[in-house]
């Protein structure tokens, strides 16, 4: 019995004994349990990365080193939307997360066929975009934009060869948004130019309209001028009136001009000139004026081995016109100089100076900064004293820019002003007509004894027409349309020496009465009477087998030196 006590009490003993060490040792852990904690999460992430490592090395294990080379350079950059493509086979090496989210294609379907991705495309599409890749050199970036089917979504494919062509890079640019943008852009451009396309329509009308008038108002103080003393003052008064006339054309001309420059319509001529003529045409125009207020007015022409060049010369005479009226307006003593100067020549080119310099009122540094601006003049005493609609200068820089020149002013107040115009004028071969210019360059035309079909609906622009030309010795047979013109021509075909053709009329228009007559008739003079004066309209009328083209108002001492000019090169 004391046996079986003392081994209950030596077990209890041992009991308490073994329930201290375990309290202490669960004490232990306690303290300790951050340290066990990190040593879990490493023992993991070490179990974690042999695994990943295992499922990679499985993966690409049917990669040759290559191949591994290529897909590390990719492994660490998720950024960008690619595809990796093995080219020798087309298989994929690798695949960027971000395609499933832009195409809603799995990656798996992809890496098995690449083709699958042709289904986010119309059929069209992938054929252009097919066909253009084959034909594509490897030798720079391939780039192709494309659009979602079905989905107003647009991205930029771009291919690129790598190794020697041994791997393909697809890389898609998700380029919505710049093409949202750009469909804006494109919407706010088509606005701007419907508002520009109406406006210049609707001078282009209101030309016509105001010219058709004009015409009638220049004829009829034409036709009294014939009927009256010149020394008497009614005639004194026709003139003036002329002189406003003529102003209030060149008012219409500058809107028209600018108008057309603003929505980039205006058209540059080009054919051969003499830059000497110039010269002869500024004197005619301006040096009796000028002169006449004590100023001397010169012309010079310096280091030229050639005179005859390219270019419109209607518009650099207009360049020309601007600067030397504006000087005539602000000088009242001292000089006007107009210098032209061969500055260098480069191959078949010639780097032309003009320079219009005068001794007049001079402008301010502020003005200068802003004399090229529509409807600008320096001040409203300016405007009052002066005149004039502020578009000369805006006009003369518009042409010198459209001629790729370049235009420079230097102006003093109370000293003087000078304009300098650098032009690049081609310099005209033998072959481009130089001869016959110098040939005809004072051809007499006269009327007299010349029997014209005249084919125009408007009774006053008719009564001019044939009281001009009657006075000058001509007999006028007069039609009201297009439609009697032909009839006309079928009649007395050979007993007309020229028509003169207006351009809108009712029934037959001019023109198509033109295209009717040539059928039959091909050597008959036609020119056109038309308010349209620009250079396409010319252009027009010449294409569908008129001579020549008169603008409204017609100046008939004009008509007469181009009728002259073209009998001259047709008995060439």
């Amino acid at each position: 019995m004391k046996k079986l006590h003392n081994i209950i009490i030596n077990y209890i003993i041992k009991t308490r004994n073994e329930g201290i060490v375990m309290n202490e040792i669960i004490l232990n852990l306690g303290r300790n349990s951050k340290y066990i904690i990190l040593f879990i999460i490493f023992f993991i992430g070490i179990y974690l990365l042999i695994n990943l490592s295992l499922y990679v090395h499985h993966k690409f294990s049917h990669y040759n080193k290559e191949d591994h080379i290529v897909v590390d350079a990719f492994l660490h950059d998720q950024s960008q939307n690619y595809i990796l493509i093995r080219k020798k086979d087309y298989k994929v090496l690798f695949i960027s997360l971000g395609i499933e989210d832009l195409f809603h294609i799995e990656k798996s379907r992809i890496e098995i066929d690449l083709q699958v991705l042709q289904k986010i495309v119309e059929r069209q599409v992938y054929r252009d975009f097919l066909e253009r890749y084959q034909a594509w050199d490897r030798e720079k970036a391939f780039h192709y934009a494309f659009q979602l089917k079905n989905q107003q979504k647009w991205f930029i494919l771009t291919i690129t060869s790598l190794q020697q062509g041994k791997y393909e890079l697809v890389a898609f640019l998700d380029n919505t948004e710049n093409k949202e943008r750009e469909k804006n852009y494109q919407k706010q451009i088509e606005k701007a130019n419907g508002e520009s396309e109406y406006k210049s329509s609707f001078l282009s009308k209101m030309s016509h309209e105001i010219r058709t008038p004009m015409n009638g108002i220049t004829g009829m103080l034409t036709l009294a001028k014939q009927t009256i003393n010149k020394d008497t003052k009614e005639a004194h008064y026709i003139d003036q009136a002329e002189d406003i006339s003529k102003y209030l054309l060149s008012l219409i001309n500058e809107v028209l001009d600018m108008s057309r420059m603003e929505a980039g319509k205006l058209e540059l001529e080009e054919k051969p000139f003499n830059i000497y003529a110039l010269k002869t045409q500024l004197n005619n125009m301006f040096k009796e004026n000028i002169e006449k207020k004590d100023v001397v007015f010169n012309i010079e022409y310096y280091d030229f081995d050639t005179k005859y060049f390219i270019g419109d010369e209607l518009r650099i005479m207009q360049i020309l016109i601007n600067l030397v009226s504006n000087a005539a307006k602000f000088t009242e003593h001292g000089e006007i100089k107009v210098t032209f100067k061969q500055m260098y020549k480069a191959e078949n080119e010639v780097h032309v100076m003009m320079r219009v310099h005068d001794t007049g009122k001079g402008m301010s540094n502020e003005f200068l900064s802003h004399i090229f601006r529509p409807f600008v003049q320096e001040g409203v005493d300016i405007s009052r004293k002066y005149g004039g609609s502020g578009l000369g200068m805006a006009i003369t820089d518009q042409l010198v820019k459209l001629m790729g020149g370049e235009i420079i002013v230097d102006s003093l107040v109370d000293k003087g002003s000078d304009f300098t115009v650098f032009l690049n004028l081609p310099i005209a071969l033998e072959h481009e007509n130089v001869k016959e210019i110098e040939e005809i360059q004072d051809v007499q035309y006269s009327f007299a004894g010349k029997h014209i079909l005249l084919a125009e609906d408007n009774e006053i622009n008719a009564e001019i027409c044939v009281s001009v030309l009657e006075s000058k010795g001509a007999r006028i047979e007069r039609v009201e349309n297009g439609k009697e013109a032909v009839e006309a021509m079928k009649k007395n075909e050979s007993n007309y020496d020229f028509i003169l053709m207006d351009i809108q009329m009712p029934e037959m228009d001019g023109y198509e009465a033109t295209k009717v007559i040539r059928q039959t008739n091909k050597e008959i003079p036609i020119f056109a009477l038309s308010a349209d004066a620009y250079l396409e309209n010319k252009r027009y009328s010449k294409e569908i087998g008129m001579d020549g083209h008169f603008s409204k108002p017609i100046d008939f001492e004009k008509m007469e030196e181009e009728l002259g000019k073209f009998y001259a090169r047709r008995k060439k």
